[in-house]
């Protein structure tokens, strides 16, 4: 496999972007209303913390579980390929890798059950949970690659698995199987996140070729739709049922305004706006309390800064980064946890990029 890129390493799953039932057992009575929130407000202030690297020049922390500890990759001194890391009371320790050495962890649940992927001596991916010290190849449902996603309390397991015919397809792990979870009618699918309830979220193509984000549900999809966009993926779900995704550029886009997205939240059949008003947003998790957290990209920058924020009661709030923010500046945030610590990257120092934490004040 190639050596992985500053990108790669930022973005880790960015593969994100690129039989209806009524709501959830999980959801409430009551749920944000379909206000778009204000661009940016001093709702809290956070203070910002390197969690360091594996040695190498580059890291990324991906998710957070409830006693703070947090997993994401990281490049390890002496070879180009990163390692999946878990970090906890101020170390970060590696998780290693299959055969084919290269790994990333991407998410945690509150037993310390660790989910990711890593590369097989082949080249090929696996999805991947790390348990107790141990790691187990989770397989594939007949095709080359897999990759796991998401986990809840209960240790299912969601990702994406090509099938024998090389179409990538959502799968839930549970049980020690995998199993397809089919399509919104068209060839592909893929699950990004899941509850304590099992409701899984993803996307998927429709019959008609368009992409949809979708929410699932004991073998039932549920099509979110795209609200008159070219496309929607969804990222995340919490424990009342919010989802949080994002919609492509409106149908009429050309030039640069084709990478412009919109961050959403999707509770009770209705869409609220997340994210501020940025060209492109991408909301990556929701915390059980409903914080949203995620990217925010200047598209006609040169180069293109990459900000971290967070919404909550309908504002939304610029996260600091570890040098001064400008044109060249890269955070994103990817993980939060109920307690309101967010975790991600930021440019450390000219040509390198550190996991780091976000804590609230």
């Amino acid at each position: 496999m190639s050596a992985a890129s500053p990108a790669t390493i930022r973005l880790g799953a960015m593969a994100l972007a690129l039989a209806a039932w009524g709501c959830s057992a999980e959801e409430s009575s009551t749920g944000p209303s379909a206000e778009s929130a204000p661009d940016v407000a001093s709702l809290a202030t956070y203070v910002i913390r390197d969690l360091g690297t594996l040695g190498g020049a580059f890291s990324s922390a991906r998710a957070i579980n409830s006693a703070g500890v947090i997993v994401g990759t990281s490049n390890v001194p002496g070879s180009t390929l990163p390692h999946a890391f878990v970090w906890k009371n101020g170390v970060m320790s590696d998780l290693g890798a299959l055969a084919g050495g290269h790994s990333e962890a991407t998410a945690i649940n509150d037993d310390g059950v660790i989910v990711g992927w890593s590369t097989v001596k082949s080249g090929a991916t696996r999805a991947v949970r790390w348990q107790n010290g141990r790691k187990k190849n989770l397989g594939t449902l007949g095709g080359r690659n897999s990759q796991a996603t998401g986990i809840n309390e209960f240790g299912i397991i969601v990702g994406w698995s090509e099938t024998a015919s090389g179409n990538r397809h959502a799968f839930i792990w549970r049980n020690g199987a995998m199993t397809d979870l089919g399509t919104l009618g068209g060839p592909t699918s893929q699950a990004n996140g899941i509850s304590r309830g099992g409701v899984v979220v993803g996307q998927s193509t429709t019959a008609s070729g368009e992409r949809h984000a979708f929410r699932w549900k004991d073998g039932g999809f549920k099509d979110l739709g795209a609200q008159g966009r070219q496309y929607s993926f969804a990222t995340a779900i919490n424990t009342k049922g919010q989802i949080v995704g994002a919609l492509g550029p409106t149908q009429d886009a050309a030039g640069e305004e084709l990478e412009w997205t919109a961050g959403f939240l999707y509770y009770q059949e209705a869409f609220t706006f997340v994210g501020g008003t940025r060209p492109a947003v991408i909301p990556r998790a929701i915390s059980p309390v409903g914080v949203v957290v995620g990217q925010a990209f200047d598209t006609g920058d040169e180069p293109r800064a990459e900000r971290a924020w967070v919404w909550e009661s309908g504002s939304v709030t610029a996260l600091p980064t570890l040098v001064p923010d400008g044109l060249d500046s890269h955070a994103g945030a990817y993980g939060v946890n109920r307690a309101g610590t967010i975790v991600g990257f930021s440019k450390a120092s000219a040509g390198t990029s550190h996991a780091v934490l976000w804590r609230r004040q």
